[in-house]
């Protein structure tokens, strides 16, 4: 008889043991000269030629390299610009695996707990670190958004780089870093809250929560983030509840 668990564990021992292909050791070595460098997104990589002569492989070996880096989001490559260090090194596109999650409206909920974990905080830090250039960043940022929602366009992508913004202006690298690993997911969530919040109250508590974070409020940054949040999720409870009592009724 089958033993599922026990054929899983066989398989994760094979993939531990077996030795990694020509094409596996030259992504490594990539990365490792990526680190050695000390290189930053954004950053351009060598040509292919000067790699070559390093690596002492073929085009065609090298290329494949390329590509699994690019596949894992370390690298980016840019026809005819060549290639460069990813943006969001290393994140893929919804890490979390969420987009398997089919209940909409309880993927918002649990999402907005984890944000009022990590946001109101992220704020607070945001307020207290900021530089002048990251502020102006917010501001802008902000009113951007304003002007999507003016003009009846979709603000979902725009509204999850503010609070992108504020995670990196916290000064935390390890939050910056965070919120790019949830950033897909937030984007998500936000668009699924869309139609269950006013335009108006994003309008609202962005304002203060920019405001905040320009006078180096800590304490209104914490609170108007909080605030901002815990109505989102007060729209999502009223809808599943919505959602609820229509089943009992049908």
């Amino acid at each position: 008889m089958k033993n599922p668990a026990r054929d899983m564990e066989r398989m994760i021992r094979m993939a531990e043991t077996r030795n990694p292909t020509l094409v596996e050791k030259t992504s490594e070595k990539i990365t490792e000269f990526i680190i050695t460098n000390r290189m930053t997104p954004g950053m351009r990589l060598p040509t292919e030629t000067e790699f070559l002569a390093q690596l002492g492989v073929s085009r065609g070996t090298l290329r494949e390299a390329f590509k699994l880096l690019a596949a894992r989001n370390i690298l980016e490559i840019r026809q005819g610009s060549g290639t460069f260090l990813a943006e969001d090194t290393g994140i893929p596109e919804d890490p979390l695996g969420l987009k398997f999650i089919y209940d909409d409206h309880r993927l918002a909920l649990d999402m907005l707990d984890v944000r009022l974990l990590l946001e109101p905080h992220t704020a607070m830090l945001a307020a207290a670190n900021a530089t002048r250039h990251q502020k102006e960043a917010i501001q802008q940022q902000t009113l951007a958004m304003e002007a999507l929602i003016e003009h009846g366009e979709s603000y979902a992508a725009a509204d999850a780089h503010f609070h992108q913004l504020i995670a990196q202006a916290s000064g935390n690298q390890v939050i910056a870093h965070l919120y790019c690993i949830l950033n897909s997911s937030v984007s998500r969530n936000i668009a699924i809250t869309l139609d269950l919040q006013r335009e108006n109250n994003t309008i609202f508590y962005h304002r203060r929560i920019a405001r905040a974070i320009l006078e180096g409020n800590v304490n209104n940054a914490s609170y108007e983030m909080h605030m901002h949040l815990n109505l989102l999720r007060e729209f999502v409870l009223q809808r599943i509840e919505e959602h609820r009592q229509l089943a009992a009724s049908s």
